[in-house]
């Protein structure tokens, strides 16, 4: 089960690395730091249990019932061999053993795989008569008993018929079967494809992107538009997203403000900090949430609040997104990051203007900007890449 386990962690960790590089989603962040935590966990156990489990340890229900039986027998060591492998320190050995059964089969030779105490080692030398337990009686492993009661261990020490017998042939286990205390065999072509299956089950969000991916695009191409996708989707410019987010906001500020900032991800709103008040404050929508985020950085004078103030809910709202892209042929430049700002604009001595639309544009050498009126009709354009209809307007 860790096996497999493994295998899949590793097929998460492998597609989490793929995927990030394709979207740059969170998600994948998440899943390759999890793919990493299963796999580091699984991959020790899976070593001491490939190690230990290969020792054929019996466990002790399977041994009292092998001794219950009275399969309990002696066995001369003919041959120990380190593996090279160790746990806690300790030697894993193969220790070749002469079985001799009490009754039915003969004396047979058979290889059993174990740890081995340091401090046990001299009594697995070759010639020594051990006392074991034949675990299965239709298959040849045993367990040596570290601790066998005194009148076996009495019948090991004074044995002369086990130590002076024979060698005699190698009793193999049968093919089908599993040894006692062995790991499950779980043929090898599982473990690839549950790899498989788990990258692909963890690549699955990103399935087109891994498509566009075999087709031969680049996996920076893929990521910029991964990456212009997502933005587009959570974009207040994006048809349908800036309204809900107007509405939840102004639910904390009020509708009466005195400016409201568009911008890509999010909306600032300006308003009275409580209805008639001359000093203002913010109100933020950003991932989905409103919230109040604190008294405004520059105040107004007190007197040019009132002045200040428009019913947010004049604005037809769905129509601003449009008016950013017309700004952008007016003054031809095409913004990557756009803004908007709805306000009036208050002069000491004049009366304020109706409430009106400013969209700025920018590029690496030119800059403009354009107002409109509430109703997507021009008021005034400047600046602008030369040529465009707001450089010719100045």
């Amino acid at each position: 089960m860790i096996r497999c386990l493994f295998a899949l962690s590793l097929g998460v960790l492998a597609a989490s690395i793929l995927g990030d590089a394709l979207t740059g989603a969170a998600f994948y962040t998440t899943l390759r730091m999890v793919a990493i935590v299963v796999a580091s966990i699984c991959l020790p156990l899976t070593i001491i249990g490939s190690v230990v489990g290969s020792t054929g340890v019996a466990n002790p229900r399977q041994t009292a019932a092998a001794k219950a039986a009275g399969r309990t027998m002696l066995a001369r060591v003919v041959r120990i061999d380190a593996t090279g492998s160790s746990v806690n320190d300790q030697p894993v050995c193969d220790i070749e053993l002469l079985v001799v059964p009490r009754q039915g089969r003969g004396p047979y030779r058979t290889t059993t795989r174990r740890v081995v105490n340091l401090a046990h080692l001299p009594s697995m030398q070759p010639g020594a008569v051990r006392v074991v337990t034949q675990l299965d009686a239709e298959r040849p492993e045993v367990a040596i008993d570290d601790a066998p009661d005194p009148e076996w261990a009495a019948r090991a020490a004074n044995d002369r018929q086990v130590r002076e017998a024979p060698v005699a042939d190698v009793w193999a286990p049968p093919r089908q079967g599993r040894a006692p205390g062995a790991i499950r065999h779980i043929p090898f072509v599982v473990f690839p494809v549950l790899a498989v299956l788990g990258g692909a089950a963890a690549l699955y969000p990103a399935w087109a992107e891994a498509g566009q991916l075999l087709q031969g695009s680049s996996i920076d191409e893929i990521r910029a538009e991964s990456e212009a996708t997502a933005a587009a989707e959570t974009s207040m410019f994006t048809p349908g997203n800036l309204e809900p987010a107007i509405e939840a906001v102004l639910a904390l500020s009020g509708t009466d403000v005195t400016e409201v900032g568009v911008y890509d991800q999010f909306v600032l709103v300006t308003a009275p900090t409580s209805p008639g008040a001359g000093t203002t404050d913010e109100w933020q929508y950003r991932d989905g949430t409103a919230e109040r985020t604190g008294p405004s950085l520059i105040q107004p004078e007190p007197e040019d609040v009132p002045r200040e103030l428009f019913d947010a809910t004049d604005v037809d709202w769905a129509t601003l997104p449009g008016l950013v892209e017309e700004a952008g042929r007016l003054t031809g430049i095409d913004e990557e990051d756009p803004s908007l700002r709805v306000a009036r604009y208050v002069f000491a001595d004049e009366k304020p203007s109706p409430p009106r639309v400013a969209v700025s544009t920018t590029d690496d050498y030119h800059s403009g900007w354009v107002d409109f009126s509430l109703k997507g009709k021009v008021v005034r354009m400047n600046g602008g890449a030369p040529g465009s209809e707001a450089a010719a307007a100045e």
